[in-house]
């Protein structure tokens, strides 16, 4: 009797060693195109960090290893349409102006400035960040733009989006003295084509 309970018992666990062990063995075997991805070979540039076999760019860089920079494919001259979307004088409302619009590198690869903003020459050197969740996304610096104070004219609030075909859009709130000496307050939306 002792005996039959004993092969009884090594039966069943040979037989449970055998399920946990196949089981491990599937668990290690993937097939390609089955979550994760091996990081081996990987490598990813400034800064990023390898995840389930791709590079995770930090803000300011893309790419399938990190080597491009987000703000250096939108460096260079782009044509501006301005509409004036809301503002306290009703007049205004609708209507715009075109000019150009230089964007420049700056020391980080999560900023770059705006030159010749509302088709003003001394408005430039204006701070944009690259937003940290979404890497396409930007906001504009409000404080950067000290020529603007002595013209009184003002940056409330700014933000835009870099889209992948050479165009990018913008919304500025503004304050400024108008030619009556009054405070006004415009909302502009801005078109970007590339020249």
């Amino acid at each position: 009797m002792v005996s039959k309970k004993n092969g009884l018992v090594i039966t069943v666990l040979g037989i449970l060693s055998l399920i946990v062990s196949v089981i491990y063995i599937s668990s290690c075997t993937r097939t390609p195109g089955e979550f994760p991805y091996s990081c081996s070979g990987v490598v990813c540039q400034n800064g990023g960090k390898c995840d389930s076999g791709k590079c995770v760019c930090p803000v300011g860089f893309e790419g399938t290893n990190c080597a491009t920079g987000t703000v250096d494919k939108f460096i260079g001259y782009w044509k501006v349409t301005q509409t004036v979307l809301g503002s306290d004088s009703l007049i205004l409302v609708n209507t715009q102006t075109t000019y150009t619009l230089r964007i420049m590198p700056t020391a980080t690869n999560t900023t770059f400035f705006l030159y010749n903003f509302n088709n003003n020459p001394t408005y430039s050197s204006l701070i944009c960040r690259l937003d940290s969740n979404n890497k396409a996304d930007f906001g504009m610096d409000t404080t950067s733009a000290t020529n603007m104070i002595y013209d009184q004219y003002r940056i409330r609030n700014g933000y835009g989006f870099m889209y992948t075909n050479d165009s990018i859009s913008m919304k500025v709130f503004v304050r400024r003295l108008n030619s009556t000496v009054n405070w006004q307050n415009d909302t502009l939306a801005l078109g970007l084509k590339r020249l």
